[in-house]
């Protein structure tokens, strides 16, 4: 069975360039979060919240299988528009989700479309969509469809990343190396943890969205690439550029105030292609 809804979001949001950085020798970590907490919802002040209820197999009306609920929130940065949303299985089946959004400029002309969805979405599970749509929208119109879904599942209720810590390290940057420089300049970078992940068919394409002690985007990093489970003893943390100054320095960084201490962040997992 099926349920689809519709919501209008009123979005001024935006966008980030993309990076990624190696994997740290000896992290300098300056904020006190060096342990993973227990994964959890780190936004705060959604724009807008609903529930969807699943019906089951005989009657959407009269056998009720549990909900979904639905937050977003909307971000100014740098220009561009980004949305995120969150979606948790409050229901007792595993589901398939597909999100199809439009935006709109303020005459109600549709600029651009996008569908994301999520094949085998675990009971009980939270999961993040960010649409990036690399443009200014004045609205975001999107349908939400939930389907139950029967087949092999691969991700369970704890499958995700948590925030480990916020360090600085010395690591070579794109820009210099394009130019022959390979030394090591002061950067500050973030670790997600991954809990739980599995060992699945599908590439993966995850969204690394950190967020400074405001609760603003400070960086997005997209990675594409396998699926790793812990008996593939590839589960170590990736790690995420969040800060280079404007002039490269090798000498210890004066920590911007917004990321020194209180950053959290989030990753949004989506099934790519089936792996060959």
């Amino acid at each position: 069975m099926k349920k689809i809804l519709t919501l209008t979001l009123a979005i001024l949001l935006c966008l980030t360039t993309i990076v990624g950085c190696n994997t740290p020798e000896t992290p300098q970590t300056q904020d006190d979060t060096n342990t993973p907490e227990p994964r959890e919802d780190v936004i705060e002040d959604y724009d807008n919240e609903n529930e969807i209820e699943i019906g089951g197999e005989q009657s959407e009306a009269t056998n009720t299988v549990g909900k979904f609920v639905v937050k977003d929130r909307t971000y100014d940065y740098q220009g561009n528009n980004v949305t995120i949303l969150t979606l948790e299985n409050q229901s007792d089946v595993n589901c398939t989700v597909t999100i199809h959004a439009k935006f709109l400029n303020a005459y109600g002309i549709v600029l651009k479309t996008e569908t994301q969805s999520f094949e085998g979405f675990p009971a009980g599970w939270q999961n993040y969509f960010v649409f990036m749509p690399e443009m200014k929208y004045d609205t975001m119109e999107y349908t939400l469809e939930i389907e139950q879904y029967t087949g092999e599942m691969y991700f369970t209720s704890t499958s995700g990343f948590v925030l480990g810590e916020v360090y600085e390290i010395g690591m070579p940057l794109y820009e210099k190396m394009a130019i022959g420089d390979y030394e090591k300049y002061s950067t500050i970078c973030a670790r997600f943890v991954p809990t739980g992940l599995p060992k699945t068919p599908y590439l993966k394409r995850l969204i690394h969205v950190v967020f400074d002690n405001t609760g603003e985007i400070a960086e997005i990093h997209t990675q594409r690439g396998p699926f790793y489970s812990e008996d593939d003893g590839k589960t170590g943390g990736l790690d995420v550029i969040v800060y280079t100054p404007p002039v490269a320095t090798m000498d210890p960084l004066d920590w911007p105030e917004e990321l020194d201490g209180g950053v959290t962040g989030i990753v949004g997992i989506l099934q790519d292609e089936m792996i060959e």
